[in-house]
């Protein structure tokens, strides 16, 4: 792989940033993991330890979890994986600080990202993550190198081929049929111009998904290919999804 310079940031910090998450705690995520590992990617893990929508089978049990934290952030995703907006106030609260506190039972650290379920929410449920003692929240608006407010963090591409990036594809490739049907087509195309262009322009490449997804879809060796083509780079940084309030590049 040839390495591409990235210049830095007049302050010194890195101007291209890279972190991952993956969410709803699937006993997959280890497969995932050992691919963040291989290509030294950090990660963020959202997990919902009773996460309703998965067979109790494929859950991640509690060592996996524990296993996982030894290497990568792991992240609050509710304790059930439930819709928010379905909630009442007290109930989506509870959901929210339920889940942080079976996680920290379970890793023995503090939890402080949170990922809203199904990307679902209301400014009430951003007060709430707040109010729980999340100081990241990430959401899946996808497409932009500039995560946006901390408690509603914004993501760059999804591992996996969205039917309505028709549009978004054909900007990309500067309106060029033939390159925009590629980006269309192949999530991680797409993830190679958007990394290109986070290499030019700066700022922060975030790539998330979800490991049981990957599998059904048999995307494991697209998924490889952009871990290796982001990975290694000089003046890069790769960080868990925590560590962007630190790196000021919102």
């Amino acid at each position: 792989m040839t390495a591409t310079p990235t210049p830095a940031a007049p302050d010194g910090r890195p101007r291209t940033v890279v972190t991952t998450s993956w969410d709803d705690g699937h006993r997959l995520d280890p497969r995932l993991a050992a691919l963040l590992d291989k290509y030294g990617i950090a990660g963020t893990f959202y997990i919902a330890p009773r996460n309703l929508e998965l067979d109790p089978a494929d859950r991640l049990p509690s060592s996996g979890i524990r296993e996982l934290a030894e290497r990568f952030e792991i992240g609050g995703h509710t304790l059930t994986h439930q819709r928010l907006p379905l909630l009442s106030d007290a109930e989506a609260r509870e959901e929210m600080r339920a889940g942080k506190a079976e996680l920290e039972e379970i890793v023995g650290t503090e939890v402080t990202s949170f990922c809203y379920p199904r990307g679902e929410y209301t400014p009430t449920h951003v007060g709430l993550a707040g109010e729980v003692g999340f100081t990241l929240a990430r959401t899946v608006r996808r497409s932009t190198l500039v995560p946006g407010a901390p408690l509603e963090t914004d993501t760059t591409v999804n591992a996996y081929a969205h039917r309505v990036d028709g549009p978004l594809a054909l900007r990309l490739a500067r309106l060029r049929p033939w390159a925009a049907a590629k980006l269309f087509l192949r999530w991680d195309e797409l993830a190679f111009r958007w990394f290109e262009l986070c290499l030019k322009n700066g700022g922060v490449f975030h790539l998330w998904g979800h490991s049981w997804e990957v599998d059904a879809r048999r995307d494991w060796y697209r998924l490889e290919r952009v871990l290796d083509h982001v990975s290694g780079r000089p003046d890069v940084a790769y960080v868990p999804n925590r560590d962007l309030l630190d790196l000021a590049v919102r």
